[in-house]
């Protein structure tokens, strides 16, 4: 199957390929109509129309495997039909629609004595799903289980790579994180669109208090002045206020990471050495991490913090990230680093 990121229109591909027969049978006779299928792809809600596949040929084989091994290839173009729970809704869940694809097959012999065709019909395998939504303009689908990874850009803020790689890497291993969006456009209504109504900046109050960098961050941050004049130090949270796995997200909003405050992070802060390197460093002022905490609070400059997450809104909507979709963070760069000891030390490699 092939979705259409900016479109209504899913493409789906079939082929049958014949097996060998199970020990113990016989191999069907080669005489014409020894098999025969039919095959449908049936779309269980939201299409326009019914499916069919145009094959490229007969579904027919003139004996089993070791006689007729041919295979046969379909295609079929299915349209959404737009339809949505609620068209007029806020929420990502009211605009937009999963649909189950899962091929239904008839078996007939003209042999039967040959092999039992008591379940001669029924759904082959798993549905396969595509999810198409208008939270996004213009209305595009994609496949509902696949999760797509933000890349940071860690030539560009490698401070910010780096705090994210240590909380994913030690504290998360590797676990997707969880999108929780905010509003529709700039006129909307802050967590309109997710479940809870929750306003991603209430949980970033909790991790990232109003200013807290220039109040209590590490005096050794380094602002960029030297690229924005007026940078200066900021909080740095991880994971992301907007996903479910924030510790600042309530246990009773599906919040995976619930903390009272920031303070029970790991702390850490940027600094740009002489030589111009970058180094993020244990916030010696706290107790060390003893990384069974859930998330981390970083001090570093307020351009990398925002220049490292500003290709996000691009991302969530390029890929249609919508209201609880999983997704993953890499860090290249970081790949080597080892995050099993306790004391981590890395390089970019």
């Amino acid at each position: 199957m092939s979705t259409a990121l900016t479109g209504t229109e899913l493409k789906l591909w079939a082929r049958v390929t014949p097996l060998p027969m199970p020990a113990g049978h016989l191999p069907f006779p080669a005489q014409p109509g020894a098999i025969k299928l039919t095959l449908s792809p049936q779309c269980s809600a939201g299409c326009a129309d019914k499916p069919t596949y145009a094959w490229d040929g007969n579904l027919m084989w003139g004996g089993s495997y070791d006689i007729d091994p041919h295979e046969e290839t379909a295609t079929a173009t299915v349209q959404w039909s737009g339809g949505v729970p609620d068209e007029s809704g806020k929420k990502d869940s009211d605009l937009s629609q999963a649909l189950a694809f899962a091929p239904y097959a008839t078996f007939s012999s003209l042999v039967p004595e040959t092999f039992p065709t008591d379940n001669s019909q029924g759904f082959i395998g798993n549905p396969v799903y595509a999810r198409c939504d208008m939270v996004y303009s213009p209305a595009g689908c994609v496949f509902r289980d696949y999760m797509p990874g933000y890349v940071f850009n860690t030539a560009k803020t490698p401070a910010a790579a780096a705090h994210a790689w240590l909380i994913q890497a030690k504290i998360r291993k590797g676990a997707p994180l969880t999108y929780l969006p905010d509003r529709r456009g700039d006129t909307g209504e802050h967590g309109e669109r997710n479940k809870y109504g929750r306003d991603p900046d209430a949980n970033r109050r909790v991790i990232c208090p109003d200013g807290w960098a220039a109040k209590s961050g590490h005096p050794d941050t380094t602002p960029v002045t030297d690229i924005s004049a007026g940078d200066k130090s900021s909080c740095d949270e991880f994971t992301f206020a907007a996903s479910y796995n924030s510790g600042g997200m309530p246990s009773d909003m599906g919040g995976t990471n619930q903390v009272s405050s920031g303070d029970k992070c790991a702390q850490t802060y940027a600094t740009k050495l002489s030589d111009a390197t970058w180094r993020l460093y244990d916030d010696e002022r706290t107790a060390a991490p003893t990384w069974s905490e859930v998330c981390g609070r970083s001090a570093m400059s307020g351009w990398v913090n925002s220049t490292s997450m500003s290709r996000f809104p691009t991302f969530a909507k390029e890929l249609r990230l919508i209201d609880q979709d999983a997704y993953f963070v890499r860090t290249p760069g970081f790949d080597k680093c080892d995050a099993s000891k306790p004391t981590i030390k890395c390089d970019i490699r």
